[in-house]
């Protein structure tokens, strides 16, 4: 893409609903382009809440290991105290969910990287609820939901503790580190929430460690520790006959150490068994052995044998670098 493409782009528009309308991703529904960030913020009157339809046609890049990583669409509800994520999108398996907004305002973000897909992208189109419900019905939003024309669309509660744990899961596993965690849910006060993980105060149980420690504990460290070694090269020792596919010839020592991909690429997703820990970069290198060839049809006698044995370097394959490759999605 141009820079006039990148651009244009990436921005943020403001949308005043009023009645019907839709956004789409650009040059819906053919390929979008790459690096994008666009942002929709919709606003309703007060008294009014705003209802979210994709269109069936729905498709962006697949995601990593079941977590939208690279291209993606968020909707989030957004109020004057909090934001509350709705969910993250990606693929084209399944088209995402009905969406009604708790109060008159919702954020839309749309995200594609620089890895270009083919891929039509999305359309939303949006529409304004009349909001009947009463103060004490705040357990149950959809009970008094109507649309404005009449028609009633079945969407799922907003209090429905599984699907907000799934995109509350997959909106943690976009981040690197707590400190950018924080400060995406809450961008006025992350620093005082990192503060008081560590202040023990209140009636908040405490693991032994809590107490025994000397220094914050380095929640970027262990979650940088699972990316890291989870799927890496490791020793795993081959035997040279069967490596390098020889019959007619014997090796000392029978068996040496190579780096080899080793591990899972698992993180708690559900479909994480269909990733595998793959070779990203395979190198050759040489080792020195002693190799024997036995005589055809002679007898063995004593002495004969260090005529046919010799010191050589052979080639093994070495893994350099892993890469975890999901059925879902082809490697990058």
């Amino acid at each position: 893409e141009s820079n006039h493409l990148t651009d244009l782009y990436r921005k943020e528009e403001t949308i005043s609903v009023a009645g019907n309308g839709c956004i789409h991703s650009p040059r819906f529904p053919s390929s979008y382009p790459r690096n994008l960030l666009l942002t929709w913020r919709l606003h309703s009157p007060e008294s009014t809440r705003i209802q979210l339809a994709f269109d069936n046609q729905f498709g962006l890049e697949e995601p990593e290991n079941d977590i939208c990583r690279y291209d993606f669409v968020e909707v989030e509800d957004v109020s004057e105290t909090s934001t509350v994520i709705r969910g993250r999108w990606c693929g084209h398996k399944e088209v995402p969910p009905r969406i009604t907004s708790r109060t008159n305002q919702i954020k839309i973000t749309f995200k594609s990287d620089d890895y270009f897909v083919a891929k039509p992208g999305f359309k939303i189109c949006y529409s304004l609820v009349d909001d009947f419900q009463h103060a004490a019905s705040e357990t149950n939003w959809e009970s008094v939901t109507s649309s404005v024309s009449g028609v009633s669309y079945p969407s799922p509660s907003v209090t429905d503790s599984t699907l907000t744990a799934e995109a509350l899961d997959q909106t943690i596993a976009a981040f690197d580190t707590v400190e950018d965690l924080l400060r995406h849910f809450n961008p006025d006060s992350w620093q005082e929430d990192l503060e008081n993980l560590y202040t023990d105060s209140g009636h908040h149980y405490r693991g032994r460690s809590y107490h025994d420690r000397k220094s914050k504990v380095d929640l970027d460290r262990l979650n940088d520790d699972v990316k890291r070694y989870s799927c890496t090269p490791r020793n795993y020792s081959v035997n040279l006959r069967e490596e390098l596919k020889l019959t007619n010839v014997v090796f000392f020592p029978r068996c040496l150490l190579v780096q080899r991909c080793g591990g899972n690429c698992g993180c708690g997703t559900s479909n994480w068994k269909s990733c595998m820990c793959m070779s990203g970069k395979t190198v050759k290198k040489y080792h020195e052995v002693l190799k024997f060839i036995p005589e055809a049809g002679h007898p063995r006698r004593k002495g004969r044998t260090r005529n046919n044995m010799a010191l050589v370097d052979i080639q093994l394959d070495h893994h350099d670098r892993c890469d975890c490759i999901c059925s879902s999605r082809p490697p990058r």
